[in-house]
């Protein structure tokens, strides 16, 4: 990771702020407020505060927050978009193809000038339509495979496995654990975190990490014969009530930290978790056969209907500044996108291990995330059906969702 630190955050003049560094934002009044609308809320919520709180003593400006659930955030701010109304002056968006949709529809205002993709971990191309680029990236949410408590797996005398058999044989050890109900955590928002975890069994197949490009950019199929292998895996440890309930993500951290859930497939945010009592008897270990992780971005974005422009241009840009960025690392949970935010920032020492490994693999996009709806809504959809019911037909999803996919792709086309 570079860890130059370029770029401070300045102001100038008899009450005018500007930025330092990237230089795209323009001055703005002190008086100037803007609202903010993201998905996170309770602990992250406290940590963005903090980023916001940083910001707003360098700009002057007035930042408010309001969290929405992933699925509203998504659907509200179409609805208002559609009637010209702006949901609020900056909206993070997850997934990179509601950015380059809402801009090509004429949704959002160009915020390239903002950011320099040399100095952050992804580039304009991903969030980029008729020749704009929409959207500037915060932190980035790694997805590297199956948390657990070191001090679980030193009490039964466990071990990471190091191929897919001894994962199965890691399972049914955990299984036969007297308190454990499963030993996969079943994590549920609207899917999302389901979704997650299918991921990686796509990207332990053959040529794993190429096939999620191609699916993203829609020169593989959803029935190619690696994803259905990925199915008939996960069907195989459904069926074998290796996966526990299904349950709010958040609420599943609860049944993780007691042991009940013993391995949790989840993002670099799990250390920092409300029930995270101990992020250092934490560990992780990737899902055998993977040699690439997943990683999703928070992508701030300014609503063309804000007549708050400036201003909001001007707090996206110290949000995602290296200081800015530094806010939330320091706090723990965090990988931050911008190549320069010092290495010690990091107060925990898995985050660290995380942001070195993810140094270490390929980093592909999250598949649902890139591709967007109605793919997203429909996998979701697809795959809570296949934790209800293990025993159905896994082509029948697939090819369902190879329809959808290729629907989708071809909308998001030039």
């Amino acid at each position: 990771m570079n860890v130059d630190r370029r770029g401070v955050l300045r102001g100038v003049g008899g009450g005018a702020i500007v930025l330092a560094g990237l230089g795209g934002a323009g001055s703005v009044s002190a008086q100037d407020a803007v609202t903010v609308t993201a998905v996170w809320t309770d602990d992250e919520e406290e940590d963005f505060l903090a980023v916001v709180d940083y910001v707003e003593g360098e700009t002057g400006v007035d930042i408010s927050y309001a969290p929405r659930d992933t699925e509203t955030l998504l659907t509200e701010t179409l609805m208002d978009y559609e009637a010209g109304i702006a949901t609020a002056d900056i909206v993070v968006l997850p997934t990179e193809g509601r950015v380059r949709r809402d801009g090509q529809a004429g949704h959002l205002e160009p915020v390239g000038d903002l950011w320099d993709e040399d100095e952050y971990s992804t580039e304009h191309a991903v969030v980029e339509a008729n020749g704009e680029v929409y959207a500037a990236p915060f932190g980035m949410d790694l997805k590297p495979g199956f948390w657990y408590r070191q001090s679980f797996f030193e009490e039964h005398g466990l071990e990471e496995p190091e191929d897919y058999d001894a994962f199965l044989d890691l399972l049914d050890e955990i299984d036969g654990i007297e308190g454990v109900e499963a030993p996969l955590a079943s994590g549920n928002g609207d899917g999302w975190p389901l979704s997650d975890v299918t991921e990686a069994f796509i990207l332990r197949q053959e040529d794993g990490a190429q096939l999620q490009q191609d699916l993203i950019e829609g020169d593989a199929e959803f029935t190619d014969d690696r994803v259905v292998t990925a199915f008939e895996e996960l069907q195989e440890l459904l069926q074998a009530g290796y996966f526990s309930e299904v349950r709010d993500f958040g609420i599943q951290y609860e049944f993780f930290w007691e042991n009940e859930t013993p391995l949790y497939f989840m993002g670099s945010w799990t250390p920092t978790f409300g029930a995270i009592e101990d992020p250092e008897d934490l560990d992780y270990f990737m899902l055998p056969g993977t040699d690439a992780m997943v990683t999703s971005i928070n992508w701030f974005t300014i609503p063309a209907y804000t007549d708050a422009t400036d201003a909001a241009r001007t707090a996206v840009e110290g949000i995602i500044s290296p200081d800015g960025q530094e806010v939330w690392t320091e706090r723990g949970g965090f990988v931050p996108s911008s190549l320069e935010v010092p290495a010690d920032a990091f107060d925990i020492d898995i985050m660290q291990d995380l942001s070195e490994h993810a140094d270490e693999v390929d980093l592909v996009p999250d598949l649902d995330d890139a591709v967007g709806d109605p793919f997203q809504a429909e996998f979701w959809s697809q795959l809570l059906g296949l934790w209800a019911e293990p025993d159905q037909d896994v082509t029948g999803i697939t090819e369902s969702l190879d329809g959808v996919l290729q629907e989708t792709v071809q909308e998001d086309g030039p």
